[in-house]
């Protein structure tokens, strides 16, 4: 039996090709059809710029809780269920000599490792280093369930404009691989390799779907497409005759075998007869983004923007989003970094601004110009008036506009069906952190937050307050290991020597997590 259909399948994946991504379809359907589950996936998210504590902590703190205007896309999309909120969380323990507020802070949060220094670049000396490789990266190695064949990883940025020639600042993702290069204090240091993102949504696109089918999924494209599929139907036809003949001849014992795999051909005929029409559970290769759809990377000195990138900014963060979203359904990748700008970013945007609907502002420059941002009176906004209070309002409008970006791709992952079918967001854990506590660089307390992974035992729905006693930010990513690697003690499965660099070392957080049933 297993020869036979080994010949069947091999016919048929020689005879579709590589138009299409059936290769990976039939994969993942057989082993559906032998019970299998949906995999663990995990994406590593970025915001810039901190938080504004007033505006992001809810009332209450466990469930139910009254959510926070920054909060409230998330509840507005029906992510109560799937999102955890904290605040508290700190990277003071960490070191990085010369490193900037988001330059040093961005690998903090990501590897949560302190580092030797800041890297010459030709702009600033405070460019950090990373310290060690990135959580997605230390995920990757150690949970055997993400790292699917094929690309093993992607990296995407929606802008990527920095003030000086930083790295650090628009980089979420770091190899274990380490080399020497020259500081910007004189002499060597050692970094572990930072493994840049993709601006284009083009390029993301063509770096997953372009071994599947080439244009994307134009008329022109499907047309070609479904040719091929009725010309090579007859192998499907055949693979399932041999499979009834088999069960004919074979042992009763074997026939629930047989079976299965002949449920799994039936299904896969099903899928790529209705291959036109997208549906839960089939593998849709998305429609490839114009190569004029492109953030803007560059350096300049902090300044007032001169051109509204708002619908840019949206749209390249939706095609990025729709990328990842179908390279997860069609199982192309397990592992991702998404980062919407760095935290010295300079994007402008119109119709943020409280009261005037025709003011370009930035929110990295706006953020310089707060001084109530220290001291016993951070974040508070009951005593401002003017300008300072406009400020405060519109970088926290600034906050809930990437929110609702966010949440309306997490939405969508809930209502995505994998072809083992499950949901996307059930088996997907995503923490959504940033390199700052608030606009004036301060360490902590830090905000973040943490959604998906209920199959996988993580236990959602309240809001988590460290702010008296700041809880060290790895201690998001050993509860998310928890989930990924289900296990109530993860620094065991994940001990190596870099570990011991945590400071402190770090402990999952208790109560949201459970071995699931």
């Amino acid at each position: 039996m297993a020869r036979s259909y080994r010949f069947a399948r091999r016919a048929f994946l020689a005879g579709v090709g590589g138009a299409c991504g059936f290769k990976v379809l039939l994969r993942n359907l057989e082993a559906a059809a032998e019970g299998a589950q949906s995999p663990p996936r995990f994406v590593l998210a970025h915001f810039p710029q901190g938080t504004l504590k007033y505006r992001f902590v809810p009332s209450g703190t466990a469930s139910p809780y009254l959510a926070s205007p920054i909060l409230q896309p998330f509840e507005d999309a029906g992510l109560r269920g799937d999102m955890t909120a904290f605040f508290g969380f700190s990277d003071s323990g960490l070191s990085c000599p010369s490193g900037g507020g988001y330059e040093a802070g961005t690998p903090f949060t990501t590897t949560c490792c302190s580092a030797e220094g800041t890297r010459a670049n030709g702009g600033e000396h405070d460019d950090g280093v990373a310290g060690g490789p990135s959580f997605d990266q230390v995920f990757l190695k150690r949970v055997a369930g993400l790292d699917a064949p094929g690309v093993r990883y992607v990296n995407a940025i929606c802008d990527a404009r920095v003030d000086s020639y930083e790295t650090s600042s628009q980089c979420l993702s770091y190899s274990y691989d380490s080399r020497s290069i020259e500081s910007a204090d004189g002499g060597t240091i050692t970094e572990y390799v930072p493994l840049l993102p993709t601006l284009a949504p083009a390029a993301l696109y063509a770096q997953l779907f372009s071994g599947l089918m080439p244009g994307g999924t134009t008329p022109a494209n499907q047309a070609a497409a479904l040719e091929a599929l009725q010309l090579r139907k007859s192998v499907l036809d055949h693979a399932l005759e041999e499979l009834k003949q088999l069960k004919a001849l074979a042992p009763s014992s074997e026939a629930p075998k047989i079976e299965q795999h002949a449920q799994a051909l039936r299904q896969l005929e099903q899928d790529l007869a209705g291959m036109s029409q997208p549906g839960a559970g089939t593998c849709t290769v998305p429609t490839e983004p114009p190569a004029a759809l492109l953030g803007k990377s560059g350096n300049a000195p902090i300044g007032t923007p001169t051109e509204d990138d708002t619908a840019t900014h949206q749209a390249v963060a939706e095609a990025h989003f729709a990328i990842l979203l179908a390279a997860f359904q069609c199982d192309l990748v397990r592992v991702a970094t998404f980062q919407f700008a760095p935290g010295n970013n300079h994007v402008g945007f119109k119709g943020l601004w409280p009261g005037d609907p025709e003011r370009l502002a930035m929110q990295y420059a706006e953020s310089r110009q707060i001084p109530f941002l220290s001291g016993a009176a951070m974040n508070d906004p009951v005593s401002l008036a003017g300008v300072a209070r406009d400020r405060y309002d519109f970088l926290t409008n600034v906050q809930i506009w990437y929110n609702h970006r966010l949440a309306d791709w997490l939405k969508k992952l809930k209502t995505t069906q994998d072809v083992f079918g499950g949901n996307l967001l059930d088996t997907t854990i995503v923490p959504y952190v940033t390199e700052v506590a608030q606009p004036n660089n301060a360490r902590s307390p830090k905000p973040a937050l943490l959604f998906g992974g209920t199959k996988l035992g993580l236990r959602h729905g309240t809001f988590q307050d460290f702010s008296s006693s700041v809880r060290p930010q790895v201690d998001l990513y050993l509860t998310a290991a928890q989930a990924l690697l289900q296990t109530a003690d993860p620094l065991s499965v994940l001990g190596d020597e870099r570990f011991a660099q945590f400071n402190p070392k770090g402990a999952p957080i208790a109560g949201l997590w459970a071995p699931p049933v």
